[in-house]
């Protein structure tokens, strides 16, 4: 399969591969084979083969397992190499069971190079086998940052190399997702490798059951949140279903929003952010008449009176939504204009929120590029020279500037099917790719 991933993708792989066999012959190297338990590293083996078998999706583009709590365990108790064996058993099966080898290649390789090198910085400042007191916890610590930093960083790169994707963007979303994990994980797998210093094997047995609530625990908070976020995207669809010339039509100014919220450097998390309002930002046409939403030529002056009122309908419609916490003021005034005409206040300039003016951007090229019933839509350069032509009078120059910019290297792949729903990127305690084959 690797013909199908992108020429970078393949150097990516080479150079990590070169990475990990330089680590593992390294670790070859300096094993004591006299110092080797056989019989925790079977009991580490299995407990980390039933953690990754029960991953936990992240939002995108990654699993990510309580496994991590083993890792973290096992760097205290065993040497380097052993740390490395635990860590790419399950994936090693895989690599000969599966069809996806690539996938499981990498994560081989990636999981080598992030646990190596964290097992030998632990080495290196506390030589100390299957001992953890106060005075080891610098080194932990400094071990588990590493193999934190290696392991996000190696899967990063990869998924935004395979998705063509930014990979700042990918590594923020999923660094919030996956570091509340790698927290709690931390102290587990310490109490982990307490207990089986202490109490032995059977310390290890009964600590199973912590470790299957925490991984339950995660689960349902990230489904608590698709759940919500799936309730946004439906809501989304009711409300495009309402006005037949729309269909899509938030997807759509959605994708476009983001787009140039990462052209201008948003923060990732405000840039998500405002992806949902996009996708909501039409809620108050649920209170303008079937009538008008479906009339098929150009609307009176009456009637746009009324429709004019979707902007505001909308923002107190969303306003007591703690998760849309200031976003009911984007959706209000996604109509101003930044002269100063525009409803519902007929403020203008940087007086606009941001959010609506990058929103008012997005909303009217995809208006001016969809057909109407009076009009048919125009094409893409038209319609960004008339976002131009618009600039400084009905929309921030900055923001159509950026749109303008981003336009032509960006393959939203609209044009082709512009009733089609934009696909959502499915992403990662111990985090690997998700999306490679």
């Amino acid at each position: 399969m690797t013909n199908t991933l992108p020429k970078k993708s393949l150097i990516y792989i080479i150079f990590v591969s070169f990475l990990a066999i330089a680590i593992l012959a390294y670790t070859v190297l300096i094993m004591d084979w006299s110092q080797i338990d056989w019989l925790p590293v079977l009991v580490f083996l299995v407990i980390i083969i039933l953690a990754d078998l029960f991953p936990v999706t992240l939002p995108h583009g990654g699993k990510v397992s309580v496994s991590f709590a083993t890792i973290a365990a096992s760097i205290l108790l065993f040497q380097p190499l052993i740390v490395i064996l635990i860590s790419v058993t399950l994936e090693l099966f895989l690599l000969i069971k599966e069809d996806e080898r690539i996938k499981h290649l990498f994560n081989v390789l990636q999981y080598t190079v992030s646990t190596g090198v964290a097992a030998l910085t632990y080495r290196v400042l506390s030589p100390s086998i299957a001992d953890f007191s106060i005075s080891h916890i610098p080194a932990f610590i400094l071990a588990i940052v590493t193999i934190f930093l290696l392991n996000t960083t190696l899967v990063t790169l990869i998924l935004a190399f395979t998705k063509k994707d930014n990979p700042y963007a990918i590594w923020l979303i999923n660094l919030k997702w996956a570091t509340p994990t790698f927290i709690s994980m931390v102290p587990l797998g310490a109490l982990i490798a307490v207990i089986y210093i202490n109490i032995g094997f059977w310390g290890l047995v009964l600590f199973l059951l912590p470790l299957v609530i925490a991984r339950h625990s995660f689960q349902s908070y990230i489904n608590m949140r698709e759940t919500f976020l799936d309730t946004i995207k439906s809501l989304s669809l009711a409300i495009d279903a309402k006005d037949p010339y729309t269909k899509g039509h938030s997807s759509r100014v959605a994708e476009y929003v983001t787009s140039i919220t990462r052209e201008l450097k948003w923060p990732e998390d405000r840039a998500e952010f405002l992806h949902y309002i996009a996708l909501i930002h039409d809620v108050g046409k649920v209170t303008v008449p079937e009538h008008i939403l479906k009339k098929e030529s150009m609307l009176t002056n009456e009637e746009n009176d009324i429709m004019k009122k979707h902007s505001f309908a909308g923002s107190e419609v969303i306003k007591e939504v703690k998760f849309f916490s200031g976003g009911s003021d984007i959706i209000k005034h996604h109509h101003e204009r930044w002269d100063g005409s525009g409803y519902p206040d007929q403020i203008k300039g940087e007086d606009i929120p941001e959010g609506a003016r990058i929103l008012a951007v997005a909303d009217a090229f995809d208006a001016m590029t969809t057909n109407r019933p009076y009009r048919k839509a125009l094409e893409p350069n038209d319609a960004l020279t008339e976002l131009q032509e618009c600039a400084g009078t009905q929309f921030d120059p900055k923001v159509v500037e950026a749109f303008v910019q981003l336009y032509p290297k960006n393959s939203f792949n609209l044009e082709q099917n512009r009733d089609q729903e934009m696909s959502k990127k499915n992403q990662s305690a111990f985090f690997s790719p998700d999306t490679l084959n």
